[in-house]
């Protein structure tokens, strides 16, 4: 398990060897600021997505946190925290920056949409900003996957161990998450991102790991009959390239990952049916 143990909120954090120094400074005043807001509630904050999975390139990859609170948040810490946040206050020096506040009690029972009480997600090269209040909101999806992440492979900024703060995602909950995400990808994103995250959904299907987008996609080379559209999925990703994979063929890629999830989805509603 690759878990690396914060050393509370006062000391400066290191994940300089994860993330560069620029970012890593980044992620330390990040942190001293969710202290300033929300002490005495925040009980822990953890590091999830490419930085945590070795897979993070600063042009590239969001820096992907989620902060942990001992109870609801009230509506001057959530106005705070947007101000703080705000790319103005804080420049991202990657991507942009994806945040979520969730409150320790909603984390007994992974739910299908789990409940959140801040979320920001900020673009970069946009300069733009998405904030999200989620008192009265149905959930983010996207937290399922963020949690698998986090149990399996959380970087502990501060606070108890990722491990331990995280509770297991059933694996039918991430095929679905699996499979919205390729959903969205097929009408949203570049063929690049199709390829890659098809090639981690696939690998998940087949041997229940949790991986990167590079690790998956190294992992899928050797299973497929022609590698090149995967390799130049990497080679974008690893910024050597501005060229997309034929579109096409990441979409026959992206297509055929779908219909595994569907036979996986499949097969444990024959089980349980047979209960």
């Amino acid at each position: 398990m690759k878990e690396r143990l914060g050393r509370g909120f006062d000391e400066p954090i290191e994940v300089a060897s994860l993330l560069g120094p620029e970012s890593s400074r980044y992620v330390t005043e990040l942190v001293l600021r969710l202290k300033r807001v929300l002490e005495p509630k925040l009980e822990g904050v953890y590091l999830h997505g490419s930085g945590a999975l070795g897979d993070f390139t600063p042009s590239r990859s969001d820096i992907d946190i989620i902060a942990v609170s001992s109870a609801r948040l009230s509506g001057d810490e959530r106005t705070r925290l947007r101000e703080e946040l705000s790319p103005a206050a804080l420049p991202c020096p990657a991507a942009g920056l994806e945040f979520h506040v969730v409150d320790r009690k909603s984390l007994g029972t992974v739910a299908e949409s789990p409940l959140f009480e801040v979320h920001v997600a900020t673009d970069s090269r946009n300069r733009t900003e998405k904030f999200v209040d989620g008192h009265g909101h149905k959930g983010d999806t996207d937290l399922v996957m963020h949690y698998a992440v986090l149990k399996a492979h959380g970087i502990t900024l501060a606070g108890p161990p990722a491990s331990e703060v995280f509770p297991e995602v059933p694996r039918h909950l991430l095929l679905r998450a699996f499979r919205d995400e390729l959903a969205w990808a097929a009408r949203h994103a570049s063929p690049s991102y199709q390829v890659l995250n098809a090639a981690r959904a696939w690998r998940f299907v087949d041997e229940n790991v949790i991986c990167s987008k590079t690790e998956g996609a190294e992992w899928a080379r050797s299973r497929v009959a022609d590698a090149s559209v995967i390799d130049q999925a990497l080679q974008h990703r690893r910024g050597l390239t501005d060229a997309y994979p034929d579109s096409e063929t990441s979409m026959a890629l992206l297509d055929e990952v779908r219909l595994r999830l569907d036979e996986g989805d499949l097969i444990r509603d024959c089980r349980l049916g047979s209960a």
